[in-house]
């Protein structure tokens, strides 16, 4: 799981940057690399895999410390957490506050966050018309990407084939 250095992913770091000397925002050498595991990710990344990941750079780190780490990144919008996963996933829009909705391959685990400001507004519109008081909004959609899809299609012709 290491994190090289792609365009993307120098990007990422640029802006997690800035918006952090914005807000004057403590983006601590851990919480930084913590940060780079987790955007060079495709998928949701555990707190766990990210303490396997940083031992080789900083031996046993405490899982609390990646705990505090992670806490400080979601708080301040820099990654989204899972729920259904228990994991991680790098924030698309940094700075841009909403909502988080995320398509979630049920086969590979590929992730994507999707904008969906209209969605989140109706949501959170009809929470109160519906005397609910909502604290944190998270909508997760969990199915097949289209790699998945492809590659069950073919499977399931060949194993077609086979059959007759």
């Amino acid at each position: 799981m290491a994190a090289p250095l792609t365009d993307r992913l120098a990007a990422q770091l640029a802006k997690a940057d800035a918006v952090a000397a914005k807000h004057g925002l403590a983006l601590t050498p851990l919480r930084r690399q913590v940060y780079a595991l987790v955007a060079a990710s495709e998928r949701p990344v555990g707190a766990y895999d990210l303490l396997d990941a940083l031992a080789p750079q900083r031996g046993r780190v405490p899982p609390t410390t990646v705990y505090r780490a992670l806490d400080f990144l979601v708080a301040h919008g820099f990654v989204h957490r899972i729920e259904s996963k228990n994991a991680f996933f790098a924030c698309c829009e940094i700075d841009q506050p909403h909502q988080g909705q995320f398509l979630i391959c049920e086969a590979c685990g590929e992730t994507v966050e999707i904008p969906g400001h209209e969605l989140a507004e109706q949501l959170s519109h009809s929470a109160p018309a519906n005397g609910f008081e909502v604290h944190r909004q998270v909508v997760e959609l969990s199915g097949l990407c289209a790699a998945c899809q492809a590659q069950r299609s073919s499977g399931d012709a060949s194993h077609e084939v086979q059959r007759r």
